[in-house]
């Protein structure tokens, strides 16, 4: 008479943060996400005070694919008509649970399985305070800026190495990006 085990997998994961994080006051409209996207807490912006508006500073994760049909993570905000390295993105299939698939308009040698890869010049200087959904209808798509935060780097947005000064925010140094 053997032991029969049964086990159950449960959907879960991380926190994103690893320690409280210290928002700034009021709140910024973000003007470079689509509506009906979902901004998951952690996410890299870049402020514009004078206006209260922020951006999302877009990046990709590849996860494998080719340098012409990289895969990426999901939630990345690319869009067609975006660069990646030199190439202009011209479509994207997303209809892979895991990942989606660009297609390039030809090889980028850049676009290599474990590559993060930005697809905007601006280096973000705060994250996203909470998880914020952009739905049809609302008149002021807005997030909460965390400016003092530890962060799992696996876990959160991916953050390309040259947004970092090692494991700091290069135009936020309060914000650290670490490995647990």
């Amino acid at each position: 008479m053997g032991i029969e085990r049964k086990t159950t997998q449960i959907k879960g994961g991380f926190p994103v943060f690893w320690s409280r994080c210290s928002t700034l006051p009021g709140d910024f409209k973000v003007t470079n996400v689509p509506v009906g996207s979902t901004i998951e807490k952690g996410t890299p912006i870049k402020l514009d005070f004078s206006k209260m508006e922020c951006k999302v500073c877009r990046a990709i994760e590849v996860t494998g694919g080719t340098t012409q049909k990289p895969q990426i993570k999901k939630g990345s905000f690319v869009t067609t008509s975006d660069t990646v390295g030199e190439q202009t993105v011209s479509s994207i299939d997303t209809s892979h649970a895991d990942y989606d698939e660009l297609t390039l308009a030809a090889a980028e040698s850049t676009a290599t399985a474990g590559a993060i890869l930005a697809l905007d010049e601006d280096l973000p200087d705060a994250v996203v305070e909470r998880t914020a959904e952009h739905k049809e209808g609302m008149t002021f798509q807005a997030v909460s800026a965390g400016y003092d935060v530890l962060i799992l780097k696996d876990v959160a947005y991916p953050i390309p190495a040259d947004s970092l000064t090692g494991y700091c925010m290069k135009n936020n140094p309060s914000i650290k990006y670490i490995r647990q």
